[in-house]
């Protein structure tokens, strides 16, 4: 996962929800974070899932790219779902589109808002040690996972990760996570040595949060409350279920018709 290219469309993205504010674009992932919490539908979550799929796409980016980034928790969904299992696949979908959905809404927010600005939002509302302590992690933890991609690159080429060698494998890569270890130790010494070349005294600052509302700020707030709104009504409603095949419909044909007009913009 690189971290760069992240940075890249968070910075230099020109839609909607880039120039959309940081505060905003929190209210929209809280919107539908609780949407995904609140409904236990597969047909209700695929088609938060479809939308925002067709928001990627709205962004210009790398939708294919998107979605990679944001699969990997389905490693540990899919685990989860067979522990779960009871016979129903629906019931397994469902764990399995709780853990997309809400990582695929994550992800849009880091690829469109610079992490300076979410962590900004957060600021208000968070002891000032735990907030500046998750600014620092959030770099810190993309760092280890670009390492740990070097280390298993670097066992699969020098032979120490091979097919049916298990017992071998596992003892390979322990002794690679006792070297990462020390790396990640050498990395977090350079990395408080930069911060403090560069004036850091204990307090990281930030520019206030604006709180001005554009037309970008309310499309973004207008489809959280969109999805919020058609799901609160289907939990509180049972009948307006009947319509979940509808909004699934709705949402396939909406991504269709913006795959198709991107295609031709380009």
């Amino acid at each position: 996962m690189d971290v760069a290219i992240i940075d890249y469309y968070a910075n230099h993205g020109t839609s909607f929800l880039h120039k959309a504010k940081a505060l905003w674009k929190v209210v929209f992932t809280a919107l539908v974070i609780a949407s995904i919490i609140l409904t236990n539908e597969f047909y209700m979550l695929l088609g938060i899932y479809i939308t925002l799929v067709t928001i990627a796409v709205w962004t210009r980016l790398p939708v294919s790219r998107i979605i990679t980034i944001a699969a990997y928790p389905a490693i540990f969904a899919l685990i989860f779902a067979f522990a779960m299992w009871n016979g129903s696949w629906l019931k397994a979908g469902v764990i399995i589109l709780k853990a997309l959905t809400a990582a695929l809404t994550m992800v849009l927010l880091i690829v469109t808002t610079p992490y300076p600005d979410v962590f900004n939002v957060l600021r208000p509302f968070l002891p000032r040690v735990i907030a500046e302590g998750l600014f620092v992690t959030y770099r810190s933890v993309f760092i280890l996972l670009e390492l740990t991609d070097e280390l298993i690159k670097s066992l699969k080429v020098r032979g120490g990760l091979t097919r049916r060698k298990y017992i071998r494998n596992i003892r390979n890569f322990s002794s690679g996570i006792g070297l990462l270890l020390v790396k990640g130790f050498d990395y977090s010494e350079k990395f408080y040595g930069m911060m403090n070349v560069r004036g850091y005294s204990g307090r990281i600052t930030t520019q206030g949060t604006k709180t001005s509302i554009n037309r970008n700020d309310v499309l973004a707030i207008a489809l959280g409350l969109l999805i919020f709104a058609i799901t609160i009504s289907t939990v509180i409603e049972k009948r307006f279920l009947e319509f979940g095949v509808y909004i699934l419909a709705c949402s396939a044909i909406a991504l269709v018709i913006s795959s198709i007009y991107q295609q031709f913009q380009n």
